[in-house]
């Protein structure tokens, strides 16, 4: 039976949303700073995985409308936040809020003020071209179009796209706000190393050459946004919910290696671990779905509706 706080289960119990609840139990003590100085990488990994696969458990049996109240979220308006011209807003593809300290820790290191601490919410599905269609109202494409898009350029932003953590930023702007979109860490989960849990130590160290490169070349603008599209899920041994192989057949088969799929038709079987909406249906929870092929070995993954798909960072930083 999963272990969780009573004092935390009493507060979702009461009327209202939940998910500010969640959140400031997420950031708090889940994927505290403190935790994360005082533990290895893979322990602080393990361990938090470990406690919101417990908590999405109960979840998921007795309060699944939590999942709900994702759809009714509109996230931080990114758009509004670039109506400034001395603003950058930096998006690390697939930055998850367990590297939400990482993320404080470079901000200090680099002399900046942190004005705002907290989370975002990722686009539904959790996928980052429905990010880029529903926050930056650009059409459902790849972040790698941004550049001169018109959508944006209309509204006096300059995007940049850096394929890489060692690309380094070379293009800035007085007078336009700035938008950097960064494909790491989420370029790094197509690796083969993405199948051990060892894969999150290499994020941890690659994380500051990408900082380096990305907000430290920042040099005009004196407030700096860091987010991101989606998180991950880690699903190591035991940190994914118990289902039976006939319990996942049609999910397997539905959805193959994914945690969402565009719906064309009737959804043609019944799964309490699915929610439809937006016109999609997508995995609730974390339910481990696994086909074939060599995305089938790899531990983390997104694109369906946990808390660590949904829940993103949102660090506000300001330039001494």
């Amino acid at each position: 039976m999963p272990i969780v706080d009573i004092t935390l289960i009493n507060k979702l119990t009461q009327a209202g949303s939940r998910l500010p609840i969640i959140k400031a139990w997420l950031m708090k003590s889940v994927w505290s700073e403190d935790r994360y100085k005082n533990m290895s990488a893979l322990d602080y990994l393990h361990k938090g995985e470990a406690e919101v696969n417990d908590f999405e458990k109960l979840v998921a049996a007795t309060a699944d409308r939590i999942y709900g109240e994702f759809l009714e979220s509109n996230g931080k308006d990114i758009c509004k936040e670039l109506s400034d011209a001395n603003t950058a807003v930096v998006v690390f593809d697939g930055m998850s809020i367990r590297e939400m300290p990482i993320l404080i820790s470079l901000a200090r290191k680099s002399g900046m003020k942190i004005i705002e601490r907290d989370y975002a919410f990722s686009a539904i599905p959790s996928e980052t071209v429905d990010f880029v269609e529903q926050r930056l109202k650009c059409g459902k494409i790849g972040p790698s179009q941004l550049p001169g898009r018109k959508e944006l350029t209309d509204k006096g932003i300059k995007a940049v796209f850096l394929s890489s953590n060692t690309q380094a930023l070379d293009a800035d702007s007085e007078n336009k706000a700035l938008l950097v979109w960064s494909a790491f860490p989420d370029n790094t989960y197509a690796d083969s190393g993405a199948r051990f849990d060892k894969h999150f130590e290499n994020i941890c160290t690659q994380l500051e050459t990408a900082w380096m490169h990305s907000v430290q070349q920042i040099k005009v603008k004196k407030r700096i946004i860091i987010t991101s599209d989606h998180g991950y899920i880690f699903f190591g041994a035991g940190l994914a919910f118990e289902r039976k192989r006939p319990e996942t057949e049609d999910l397997n088969r539905f959805l193959g290696n994914d945690r969402s799929k565009q719906l064309t038709g009737p959804l043609g079987f019944d799964s309490d671990d699915l929610l439809v909406a937006n016109g999609f249906a997508m995995v609730k929870g974390r339910v481990q779905t696994r086909s074939t092929g060599q995305a089938a070995t790899r531990l983390y993954k997104h694109g369906g509706m946990s808390l660590m798909e949904c829940f993103t960072p949102w660090l506000v930083l300001e330039k001494a």
